[in-house]
């Protein structure tokens, strides 16, 4: 049996609990802010499963990531529970009125595009700001040793495992190349997350 730290300290659970936060956040009903609570929840729910765990039966990526996806699972369940009950109450923005320079009107045509993306706390970006990142991704890739861009097309089409699995190679191994590659896009002014 593995120790419940051991299997909530694993990289890979580290890696993967990261990433599941940040696909929860880009949801409406998630907000960054939340990100730091997920993490801590899902690392809570491993903890206390991490007795179920028995290395003869499998591995620990397998665990960690069965486990997390049934916590995801439960935790949109939850979020859609409160939804439901009597308690919840919608509000329209077409049929909420407010005061806008001394007219009353709905809400909605008061509200703006940048009012809904500071709400879900996402940045827009505009068509010349789209151009110029990806002319600066094209740089960098371009500048990348031939495997070294052929690791990065596949890792975002496969992710780490599969591109690990293709290469014949351990995913720690992918992971400290990609460490290495992300050097070169914040050379560059690309900060990653």
């Amino acid at each position: 049996m593995a120790s419940s730290q051991f299997i909530v300290s694993d990289p890979f659970t580290v890696n993967f609990i990261s990433f599941k936060a940040r696909q929860l956040c880009r949801r409406s009903d998630f907000s960054r802010s939340d990100r730091p609570d997920l993490e801590q929840e899902m690392r809570l729910y491993l903890f206390q499963k991490a007795h179920l765990f028995d290395p003869a039966r499998g591995n620990i990526e397998a665990f960690v990531t069965n486990a997390l996806k049934t916590w995801v699972a439960m935790e949109l369940r939850y979020r859609k529970r409160g939804k439901r009950s009597e308690s919840y109450r919608a509000v329209s923005l077409e049929g909420t009125p407010v005061e806008c320079e001394g007219d009353v009107i709905c809400l909605g045509a008061v509200l703006l595009e940048e009012d809904g993306s500071r709400r879900l706390q996402v940045q827009t970006t505009s068509p010349s700001e789209q151009f110029e990142l990806r002319e600066a991704i094209d740089h960098v890739m371009a500048n990348l040793a031939p495997q070294d861009q052929e690791l990065v097309t596949s890792v975002v089409a496969n992710g780490i495992t599969a591109t690990a699995r293709a290469l014949g190679v351990s995913w720690r191994q992918v992971a400290n190349a990609l460490a290495r590659i992300r050097c070169e896009f914040e050379k560059a002014g690309l900060g990653v997350d």
